[in-house]
């Protein structure tokens, strides 16, 4: 059963990169379907951190969704059919520094809990990911282009980590995640100045 969950959610996984690239709201769509899946996945093999973050992740595409489609909220864009979107910007510094200490807390919470109450056989990268991943999924709801350089950190920890955890099908597309990361970073950042171009 677990083999063919991580198979699913995996396949899942590649429209999710594709509608991400796009900067396309359906990646919130299957945004919701896939933690749900990852809840019990990540419960059987033991990977508890990513466990709780799949939770966190059902909770944040809702959030997602209703930031990128509701009208009136932040700055908006027209795309080229003339339709209104949430505008890719860049993270302002003082957010920077407010996610860097959410991020630091988290982690260390993290890696204490899990090294304390669970049997976890990495909690140091398990509460890294998990850290990182809370503050990358937040970047993405406000469609910060820095968003893609978190995702790039969490995906090479979570090769290894799934690998490492007997699930092939889901470490192979953080592998393709990975390289979407550097390929949707230059993306959103040619669409932030295209955007920013049609303004002026």
């Amino acid at each position: 059963m677990v083999a063919y969950l991580d198979f699913f959610v995996s396949l899942l996984g590649i429209l999710y990169l594709w509608w991400e690239y796009r900067a396309h709201w359906m990646v919130w769509v299957a945004g919701i379907i896939m933690p749900a899946i990852d809840v019990y996945l990540y419960y059987e093999v033991g990977l508890y951190g990513d466990m709780s973050i799949s939770v966190y992740y059902l909770l944040a595409a809702f959030y997602g969704l209703i930031l990128w489609t509701m009208p009136g909220y932040g700055k908006r864009v027209k795309t080229s059919s003339g339709k209104e979107v949430l505008a890719i910007t860049s993270m302002p510094l003082r957010v920077a520094l407010w996610l860097a200490v959410a991020f630091l807390l988290i982690w260390a919470g993290t890696w204490w809990f899990l090294d304390r109450y669970t049997n976890s056989t990495v909690p140091v990268q398990d509460a890294l990911t998990n850290a990182i991943s809370i503050v990358a999924m937040w970047a993405m709801a406000k469609k910060y282009l820095q968003q893609w350089w978190l995702w790039f950190v969490v995906n090479i920890i979570d090769v290894y980590l799934l690998a490492y955890k007997g699930l092939p099908f889901k470490a192979g597309i953080h592998v393709a995640y990975t390289v979407f990361a550097v390929l949707g970073y230059l993306r959103w950042r040619k669409m932030m100045r295209e955007a920013s171009l049609t303004e002026n």
